[in-house]
């Protein structure tokens, strides 16, 4: 869905941006950040009901995002 939606590149450069504040190492704040954005873009699409709430969940899911949610959705992709 990401792909038919405006500005989701400048979504995730800040994301990217606010790793790269609290990280020293660049390449892995980019690389964490990008893997977050993209579980929260995957949980925003089962949640949105098409193109005008998908940025809205999208930032709401981004925020909500804890070490937990990540963990999980790694054992998910891995159990199948």
């Amino acid at each position: 869905m990401m792909s038919q939606i405006v500005r989701t590149d400048r979504m995730s450069t800040s994301v990217t941006g606010t790793f790269c504040a609290v990280e020293k190492d660049y390449l892995f704040a980019t690389i964490a950040s990008l893997i977050c954005f993209e579980i929260a873009a995957e949980s925003a699409d089962e949640t949105s009901e098409g193109h005008k709430t998908f940025k809205t969940n999208l930032f709401g899911k981004i925020t909500a995002l804890s070490g937990i949610s990540i963990k999980m959705r790694k054992f998910e992709e891995i159990k199948q």
